[in-house]
């Protein structure tokens, strides 16, 4: 009886469902689920990572990728390898890539709900969303916002306040998958990369023609509306995008008159398209455009109250012609633009000593080309050239109230196949850049990834990083006579410099099952902090390199395809972050955090169900809550967070679906300001 339940017990664990082909690569691929990305209602499994899944019979995978062109949709019976850019910046498998890449699908992102970047990156393993005054920022490894590039088809996303990106100002109506790749990224991004970088790649038209509309509304007052249309000709693809967003502002300190989240209006619109010639040339483009309002009040010190507001506007454009050179090269010019102003007004109630109008506008442009060539079959190089040039004029700057730069970069990859069996690949790369205000940054780094048996894959990463400081960090002179602070920039800052190392393991003990451990470590110096000066009841900060930093930790997950069509992932990650320079913990960043994720799919019912959960550990905190200057500890309490979806497809062009978001209700007014528990109801109409 024993061995007949140990039969039974094995005969479940390893029950395929219907899986990808196998490649030739002796580290197997299997096939993700999603469906053609056309079909943006089509649930999916768990988030992505070098091995894919096939959700159901029947539905296959369709390759994304952001240039040189999109692969035509995939025929239902026929699985195809999902492809990425993101680590080399150029297309490559997913499965082939020798540095590890997460990549969270289309049918993944509309499972989930997500209707903005912070919302869907909020429980993904390794990564951290914190919300504060300035919006939505990410970490990564244990790294701040301003270590982290987010990029959006490759180009570097503008209007960075406080050094990062508000991640809610990015939705995910246009957007076809999400590249994450984890570690030092200098050697191919330059500044800002050093604890990894995110790229959004956008959808393009693949049906002759066609139309989504999705409406949501619910708690908070919340509206969520956008549409899309596509239309697909023989050599030409065009796609509109528009969408609407609205919310009223929340509090979770109800003791007195100020909110704690902002109301939110706002909308975007976007168009994009690609042209193939008769010859060898392919052409992209898009443009895009969006506008956020928000409003709240704020409380000063001595008791004052102040209602503000800001608006942000965003205006992006970028060009991108490539041609095929033959014996499998390309050639890629890339250009591009961002326009981001933001106009800030913070208004004294039954007075107008304190009231001011802050205006920001920042310029960003860019002009790359690329080679990518393969050298026989064991080599394929990436070389390319860039120019960077970034303007901001800031009334919080000091002198002029401008700063400008610019920045010239070459880089080079050779991803060179060793062995062939087992298959080991190492991947030498290095990049100078030349600043006109920092000078000459070298960061090589040296990647491989070794199969030795078709159910394991090991890789490992060695590289440097820099990062240059911020206008913000150079020129700022700001005062908030409200709280009673000033804050300095200081021209004479250096670079930040990194070293980091990593690694990781893939273990897949049958189709159904995915298992993964990683580590790493950074190390920091002439890391830009502040320095403290008391003077009377006025705090004078100012940004100086003084700090040295280690930050090192690492991942465990299991990924399982169970029966039923159910898939489950079960992820912990450790991250120990210690500012040498202070002899203290890192700040915010919490030491355990457990994430977990489930979907379930009736085909036959029209059903799918999505749920996740993040249990989040302790985070220390330093503030002067004695008014000395000196800053006093304290930890802020673990919590949980909890969100899920219902879908049912009542027709095939049809779709109604509940969202629950926070449903733990977690969040505190001193140290966790997210919105409170919220649900959310729509329809999603597919033409």
């Amino acid at each position: 009886m024993r061995g007949r339940w140990c039969v039974l017990l094995l005969a479940w664990a390893t029950a395929p469902v219907v899986w990808g082909q196998e490649p030739s690569s002796p580290a197997r691929e299997a096939t993700h689920s999603s469906a053609p990305s056309g079909d943006a209602d089509v649930p999916a499994v768990v988030v992505t990572k070098q091995a894919e899944f096939v959700a159901d019979p029947g539905v296959a995978a369709t390759s994304a990728s952001s240039s040189p062109a999109a692969e035509a949709p995939a025929a239902d019976d026929v699985p195809v390898a999902r492809t990425v850019v993101t680590a080399s910046r150029t297309q490559e498998r997913l499965g082939d890539t020798p540095v590890a890449t997460e990549v969270i699908t289309r049918a993944e992102i509309v499972a989930s709900g997500s209707r903005d970047a912070a919302e869907l990156l909020a429980a993904h393993p390794g990564v951290e969303v914190v919300q504060n005054f300035t919006g939505a920022s990410l970490r990564v490894q244990g790294l701040g916002p301003e270590y982290v590039l987010v990029l959006v088809d490759g180009e570097r996303v503008g209007g960075r306040v406080a050094g990062s990106v508000d991640l809610s100002r990015l939705s995910l109506e246009d957007v076809e998958q999400v590249e994450i790749v984890k570690g030092p990224s200098s050697v191919l991004y330059g500044s800002d990369a050093v604890g990894g970088v995110v790229n959004f790649i956008t959808r393009k038209a693949r049906r002759p023609l066609g139309a989504e509309l999705r409406v949501s509304y619910g708690g908070l007052d919340r509206l969520d509306l956008d549409g899309t249309g596509e239309a697909r000709g023989e050599s030409w693809g065009l796609r509109l995008t528009g969408g609407l967003q609205r919310r009223a502002s929340y509090d979770l300190d109800t003791a007195d008159v100020g909110t704690t989240g902002s109301t939110l209006d706002g909308f975007d619109l976007s168009a994009s398209g690609d042209l193939k010639t008769r010859g060898a040339m392919t052409l992209e483009g898009s443009a895009g455009f969006s506008r956020r309002t928000q409003r709240g009040v704020d409380l000063g010190v001595a008791g004052a109250v102040f209602d503000r507001a800001s608006r942000d506007n965003n205006l992006t454009g970028r060009l991108a012609p490539s041609w095929r050179l033959g014996s499998g090269a390309t050639l890629r010019v890339e250009g591009s633009y961002a326009h981001f102003q933001r106009t800030y007004l913070r208004d004294q109630r039954r007075a107008s000593a304190l009231d001011t109008v802050e205006k920001t506008k920042e310029q960003q442009g860019r002009l790359g080309v690329q080679l990518d060539a393969r050298v026989g079959e064991r080599h394929a190089f990436v070389v390319g050239t860039e120019a960077l040039g970034e303007w901001l004029v800031a009334d919080r700057l000091g002198g002029s109230g401008k700063g400008d730069r610019g920045r010239f970069s070459v880089y080079a990859q050779d991803s060179w196949t060793l062995w062939t069996g087992p298959r080991l690949v190492v991947v030498p790369g290095a990049r100078v850049d030349v600043d006109t205000q920092f000078g000459t940054a070298v960061t090589p780094r040296l990647a491989a990834k070794l199969d030795p048996l078709s159910w394991l894959t090991l890789r490992g990463s060695h590289g440097w990083g820099y990062r240059a400081p911020g206008f913000q960090e150079l020129l700022l002179d700001f005062e908030n006579p409200t709280v009673g602070y000033t804050v300095r920039g200081n021209p004479d800052l250096k670079p930040e410099r990194s070293r980091s190392l990593s690694f990781s393991t893939e273990v897949r003990p049958s189709d159904a099952s995915l298992v993964w451990a990683s580590a790493y470590q950074h190390s920091l110096r002439d890391m830009i902090g502040t320095s403290l000066e008391q003077d009377g009841e006025l705090q004078r900060f100012t940004y100086v390199n003084v700090s040295r930093a280690r930050v090192r930790g690492g991942e465990l997950g299991v990924r399982q395809r169970l029966p039923w069509r159910l898939s489950l992932e079960v992820t912990y990650s450790l991250t120990d972050g210690w500012d040498e320079e202070l002899d203290r913990s890192l700040e915010g960043q919490p030491r355990h955090r457990f994430t977990s994720q489930a979907t379930w799919r009736h085909r036959e019912w029209g059903l799918e169900t999505w749920a996740r959960a993040s249990l989040v550990g302790k985070r220390p905190f330093y503030h002067d809550t004695d008014g000395d200057g000196l800053a006093n500890p304290y930890e802020a309490d673990p919590y949980v967070t909890l969100d899920a979806r219902v879908a049912w497809r009542v027709r095939e062009q049809l779709q109604l679906f509940v969202l629950g978001t926070n449903l733990a209700d977690a969040g505190n007014a001193t140290d966790l300001p997210i919105p409170p528990r919220t649900f959310q109801a729509g329809v999603a109409v597919r033409l």
